[in-house]
């Protein structure tokens, strides 16, 4: 759903300025309140879902989830209106391994090399996706270019004697219709 709403929220308004972020989460919290909140209570009553006693929620929990998530969401989305949105992006894969970093020491969570290495995985993904879109053709085209310097660049000194010494190794190879029956 998170990934569905920022797709909305990218289609819908693009690079949205201060005022259409502002308007943008007002309607989605009330479509939130009005639509998404009636489900747990149409669940309760069908009988399908059963609430236990009130007292037993950790209140505590969600209150501190649901404020760190309203923050995340409104300096994500005034972020973008106000700042470069590659200043949210960067910030968004520094929150990965920050986390990872809050859940070692507040749960007894063990980092070992697989856990690790998904948290590299998902912060080189972030990465990519920050890189422009045609980013596979710049370096295709750096690298041919580094190429053709490389082979452009002539070493100082006894040009005969080098030039000699590349003649002769490229002899001294078999060519590939040797190969072929």
């Amino acid at each position: 759903m998170s990934a569905l709403y920022k797709v909305l929220f990218k289609l819908l308004l693009g690079s949205a300025k201060f005022g259409e972020a502002a308007l943008f989460l007002s309607v989605l919290s009330v479509f939130n309140i009005f639509f998404v909140t009636c489900i747990p209570v149409i669940l309760y009553f069908t009988k399908v879902e059963y609430w236990s006693s009130f007292d037993a929620i950790p209140w505590g929990s969600i209150c501190g989830f649901s404020v760190l998530l309203l923050t995340f969401n409104i300096l994500l989305n005034f972020g973008i209106a106000i700042t470069y949105p590659t200043l949210i992006s960067l910030g968004i894969v520094l929150s990965v391994p920050v986390n990872a970093v809050v859940d070692h020491y507040r749960s007894d969570i063990v980092f070992n090399s697989v856990r690790v290495i998904a948290i590299v995985i998902i912060g080189l993904g972030f990465l990519l996706l920050l890189l422009p879109e045609e980013w596979d053709e710049w370096l295709i085209k750096l690298l041919t270019r580094l190429k053709v310097r490389k082979k452009e660049e002539v070493p100082e000194g006894n040009g005969d004697i080098v030039s000699g010494l590349q003649n002769k190794s490229r002899r001294t190879r078999p060519s590939m219709s040797s190969f072929t029956h």
